[in-house]
């Protein structure tokens, strides 16, 4: 739990944390909606604490470190953080040079919710783009951590983790977007680059949204 607490002390929080939680929350994986234009393909990273419980009563999730190892570091591009039901994460993931080297990718988030709920988040979505073929998702438990729901009072608890099986998404369509083509394209009618409503010439948001997605 050491780098999910750095997290809340960087921050300047001064917080305690619902403990005892009962249980284990089940971490699961999903193939997501294609980003980049239909280029990459996304797995969606969700928590659930349905039903679990601790000091303050229903448990909620203000705190996660999640890591994989990936069998082709190479394709990895980007993560974001999740939306529901919490919107405010601040987030990091593994620089994607890192993951090239190390095959490994790890997601943190941060929050001070004392009003958490009790529900299945989707705390992040990995963006993989490159050659086609499977990718595989190997959960790695012993970096991995879930931190409980800010309750005045009581002290700072972990929550255990059941953690899924390994996950296989694939890779359908190869990369073709280029940094240096969307760059000679800003403020053109460049169809492939219109990464970002609304539609039309390539602006700042499709640069964004470029560089999100990597270059594999």
């Amino acid at each position: 739990m050491r780098l999910l607490f750095c997290c809340f002390a960087l921050s300047g929080w001064v917080l305690f944390g619902q403990s005892g939680i009962s249980g284990a929350a089940p971490v699961t994986l999903q193939n997501g909606t294609p980003e980049c234009g239909g280029e990459c393909v996304t797995v969606d990273i969700f928590v659930d604490v349905t039903g679990l419980s601790g000091t303050g009563g229903d448990a909620g999730l203000n705190g996660f470190v999640l890591a994989w190892d990936l069998d082709r570091g190479e394709v990895f591009a980007s993560a974001f953080p999740g939306m529901t039901p919490i919107s405010n994460w601040q987030f990091v993931h593994t620089d994607r040079s890192m993951v090239g080297i190390t095959d490994r990718v790890i997601l943190v988030g941060a929050v001070a919710d004392m009003a958490a709920p009790n529900q299945s988040y989707h705390v992040a979505t990995v963006v993989l783009c490159g050659s086609v073929g499977n990718v595989n998702f190997t959960f790695v438990p012993s970096e991995s951590s879930l931190g409980s729901r800010v309750v005045a009072g009581d002290g700072p608890g972990p929550i255990a983790i059941s953690g899924p099986g390994l996950f296989t998404t694939t890779i359908t369509t190869p990369f073709s977007l280029n940094f240096g083509i969307g760059i000679s394209s800003w403020r053109l009618n460049a169809p492939a680059y219109d990464l970002v409503p609304p539609s039309g010439i390539i602006d700042m948001r499709d640069l964004v949204k470029l560089t999100m997605c990597g270059l594999p």
